[in-house]
């Protein structure tokens, strides 16, 4: 059964539609969350191409929705990835992602109507291909490594990543014409696979931002999570406050990301009921071996942001192997002979600024730079 390519761009608009409505509103009851924003702005982007692509079939002559269409491809793979380093606690290359789909719509603009259905092609699976490399990476990289879900977005990335290079590498060498091209690389083959992986991606980016961002409605007259630290909400609020007065004051504030370096390979052992346990005891933890007028949030399990005041960045790093010496203290019960450790970044107000977020990337940052050290260490935010 042949099915004709604007049945195909139809369904693929229609995926692509619910699923970003979908997701958008979701991120739009949730607090404020800079990857979840980066996210849903990519989904943004899917649309746009899938009306561009939905033009360019029913409009005889619409060769320029070509390049509005491969733009908006380029932007929105381009922003999942960008959504990853913003999830992971590292900057936003926006601008990249930008020049990306800029550089996309000029190769099709420079070729013009002579450059067929095909113009800029080759630019586009390129960048794409590219960017996906990129996003796969990113995956694997802590935090988001941590968390089983976000396999679904490494295998969306690497298998974009790998289809785009097969495109590229047929089509430059046999053309877009040539029968392994047209069987398994075109238009019509592409939609399928756009299909199956933004189903893939928005579960997966759905079940991600649950596990670190609370609803609205479910935040709004909870200050504490069940395990007594405060919630990432009410710890916006509060630490914003010290951060203007500190700023007043001249007085220097140190933001701590605090991460549990044992709790994949315990649940991945054990279960996701040890590993949960695990955490409860890691938060019990950190909670009592923090300076007793430090406030400590929940960010996600087994992560941790602990801010205090502190004149000295030598005196935090002091608190924190307190911390450290504390977990060590405590053995794992599910696994005799382990016990507990953590992977702490500083970053402080006198080097970092009073900026509430700037702070928290930076403190992460550093943690995820104590993490690939190989863990139960402590780096300052550069």
């Amino acid at each position: 059964m042949n099915i004709d390519l604007y049945t195909v761009q139809l369904a693929t608009s229609a995926v692509i539609i619910v699923a970003g409505v979908m997701f958008t509103l979701d991120t739009f009851l949730r607090r404020p969350d800079g990857a979840g924003r980066v996210w849903a702005a990519s989904f943004m982007a899917g649309i746009l191409a899938s009306f561009a692509y939905a033009i360019w079939v029913a409009l005889p002559g619409g060769w320029w929705a070509v390049a509005v269409g491969n733009a908006g491809t380029v932007l929105s793979v381009a922003l999942l990835w960008n959504g990853s380093r913003v999830f992971n606690g590292r900057r936003s290359l926006g601008w990249a992602s930008v020049a990306g789909a800029v550089v996309t719509a000029g190769a099709v603009l420079i070729e013009g109507e002579d450059g067929g259905d095909w113009a800029g092609s080759p630019i586009m699976f390129l960048i794409v291909g590219v960017v996906a490399a990129l996003g796969a990476a990113e995956s694997m990289r802590a935090p988001m490594r941590l968390n089983w879900t976000a396999r679904g977005l490494t295998a969306m990335f690497v298998i974009v990543s790998l289809f785009y290079a097969a495109r590229l590498v047929v089509f430059l060498v046999s053309g877009p014409e040539s029968m392994m091209f047209r069987l398994f690389l075109s238009t019509e083959a592409s939609a399928f696979v756009i299909i199956a992986l933004v189903i893939v991606t928005v579960v997966s980016m759905v079940i991600l931002q649950s596990e670190r961002v609370p609803r609205a409605a479910d935040r709004a007259p909870e200050m504490y999570t069940a395990t007594g630290v405060l919630t990432p909400a009410a710890f916006r609020e509060l630490v914003g406050d010290w951060l203007s007065r500190a700023n007043y004051h001249d007085e220097q504030l140190v933001f701590a990301r605090v991460c549990l370096d044992e709790r994949a390979a315990i649940e991945t052992a054990f279960g996701q009921s040890a590993g949960a346990e695990l955490v409860d005891e890691f938060t019990a933890g950190v909670r009592r071996f923090s300076t007793p007028n430090s406030a400590v949030a929940w960010v996600g399990p087994g992560e941790l942001m602990v801010v205090a005041p502190f004149e000295r960045m030598e005196e935090a790093r002091r608190n924190g192997l307190a911390i450290q010496a504390g977990l060590r203290e405590r053995p794992i019960e599910q696994a005799e002979g382990l016990r507990t450790s953590a992977s702490i970044g500083l970053a402080g107000t006198d080097a970092n600024g009073y900026d509430f977020d700037a702070l928290v990337a930076a403190a992460t940052a550093a943690a995820n730079e104590a993490r690939e050290r190989g863990g139960d260490a402590i780096e300052f935010a550069s």
